[in-house]
């Protein structure tokens, strides 16, 4: 059936001239409040919704709807058979609206003086009964308690009393100070208690230390590179209950999108459980789990999107001395890691994951950086039990590469004529042979490769100072394993350069 408007008057037809306008349709809200407040807006005489029934995203403020009741957004409020009114209408109707808030403004001032001075004379009252007097030796002396009084507030009402008399201070307003003392100290208790942006504003230590990245300066422009997007993002509500046709905004009642984000960073970076750090957020295990995989998947794609496979030039103009002198041809130095996940019940998972060389089921993944030690290749996850040579064949670095490049690795690495199908060539340390021990030549020609090669060592060091890959992943996060490391692979593009293009010194050498 083809899906149309319902709305009165409107011609939106769910065709491909929709689609170019960017026209979305959605069902009627199954939740009977939200339910009635379309319905109501539609007002169709005597209509119920049905199963086909479908209201289009024009008659919404920015095409979509929210999930708050108190946001504009709730139900449909743009209707093109209601009439406009007119500008000179709308400054009439402020102007009104204006003397109306001032008159009203006027009567709650005449009301609060009224019961202002109603109060301090009942103060007055009620005050003077807490003095009693006591026994006078001289019965023709009358006792005489004076009262004076600030006439501005009875707050401020001081009791005095002649050497005869003693006077109670009111248990009313003292409780009242001690319960507004009280509330002042939990609100301070509150505040320090809960963790926000402000945990790191202009301390680069902490935002390194939580974030990862270098500085507060990179976070803020990370994030308000981010902002545009993440205020438009739909939030992961599970497999079968995220739909990609209706749009969901945030309720502004969650975190706002710099504490979401400093949350999410601080997951990746120091590796806390999802319950410590909703209880540091106060919020819900259910809800920071909600934003922590939304905000990977836009991490994902932004992130992949600002760190392309650099070009030949790129390569070339930052590659450092110590690369020119020796392999001026270098596009990229490899290595494989592998991560720790959790044991499956499945026998096959398990034999295809099991990794020989670590005694434990893995993910395997390549990395690859640049002369300058910046990552510019991160493989999808593979199984631990894959080897070297077949992820290198299989995960699409090869066909990046361009005849003349050459590749550095380590010996495990037997990919040579693989690299000359692509007229490219292999840096590897030789290997010995049938020979008994190394020639001279393949001596120096070893430590020269591990000198240059120990970079993307360096690297993937950095990348496993992120704590959410240390120990053992468990399953629940293994379908986002790959975006999750691939984020801190490209995060850790932002710290400080790892290589530096000093030129090399004669002890180098």
């Amino acid at each position: 059936m083809v899906k149309t408007c319902c709305v009165y008057k409107c011609r939106n037809v769910f065709n491909a001239d929709a689609r170019s306008r960017g026209v979305s349709f959605f069902r009627f809200p199954k939740d009977k409040r939200k339910r009635r407040v379309w319905v109501k807006a539609v007002n169709r005489d005597k209509w119920e919704p049905g199963d086909h029934s479908w209201i289009c995203s024009d008659h919404f403020l920015h095409g979509w709807h929210g999930e708050d009741p108190s946001d504009d957004n709730y139900g449909p409020t743009l209707f093109q058979y209601k009439v406009t009114r007119s500008e000179e209408d709308l400054i009439r109707e402020k102007r009104r609206l204006d003397r109306e808030s001032i008159k009203e403004k006027h009567d709650v001032e005449v009301l609060l003086k009224e019961r202002e001075t109603a109060s301090h004379q009942f103060s007055l009252l009620a005050h003077g009964s807490y003095c009693r007097a006591e026994e006078a030796s001289d019965d023709n002396d009358e006792d005489l308690c004076a009262i004076t009084t600030d006439t501005t507030d009875d707050v401020n009402i001081h009791l005095t009393c002649d050497s005869g008399m003693q006077c109670e201070d009111d248990p009313l307003l003292l409780e009242n100070r001690e319960l507004r003392q009280e509330i002042s100290r939990l609100r301070e208790e509150l505040g320090r208690h809960k963790w926000g942006v402000e945990r790191i504003k202009d301390n680069d230590g902490m935002t390194k230390f939580y974030t990862g990245l270098p500085s507060f300066a990179i976070f803020l422009w990370l994030f308000n590179y981010l902002a545009p997007k993440c205020s438009r993002m739909t939030y992961w509500r599970g497999q079968g209950q995220t739909t990609a046709s209706d749009r969901v905004r945030m309720s502004s009642s969650y975190l706002s999108p710099i504490d979401q984000f400093f949350a999410v960073l601080m997951r990746l970076k120091v590796g806390l459980f999802i319950q410590d750090i909703a209880e540091r957020f106060q919020i819900s295990s259910a809800s920071f789990s909600m934003i922590f995989t939304t905000w990977i998947s836009l991490l994902h794609a932004e992130l992949k999107f600002l760190n392309p496979f650099p070009s030949k030039d790129i390569i070339n103009r930052t590659m450092p001395q110590s690369f020119k002198v020796k392999y001026p041809s270098t596009r990229v130095i490899i290595d494989c890691t592998e991560l720790f996940i959790q044991t499956s019940s499945s026998i096959l998972n398990q034999s295809l994951t099991f990794s020989n060389y670590k005694h434990h089921t893995t993910v395997k993944y390549l990395v690859g950086i640049s002369p300058s030690g910046v990552i510019t290749f991160v493989s999808e996850g593979w199984p631990g039990k894959t080897s070297d040579r077949h992820l290198t064949e299989n995960c699409g670095l090869i066909s990046l590469l361009e005849p003349g490049d050459s590749v550095m690795a380590d010996k495990g690495f037997t990919i040579a004529d693989l690299l000359e199908k692509q007229q490219c060539f292999l840096n590897i340390p030789p290997f010995r042979g049938n020979a008994n021990q190394f020639s001279t030549d393949d001596v120096y020609r070893t430590q020269e490769i591990a000198q240059l090669r120990i970079h993307v060592e360096r690297s993937i060091g950095r990348v496993k100072n992120f704590h959410v890959l240390e120990g053992v992943v468990p399953l629940s996060i293994v379908p986002l394993i790959n975006k999750i490391f691939q984020v801190c692979c490209w995060l850790t593009n932002l710290d400080l350069p790892l290589v530096d293009g000093k030129k090399p010194t004669s002890e180098d050498s």
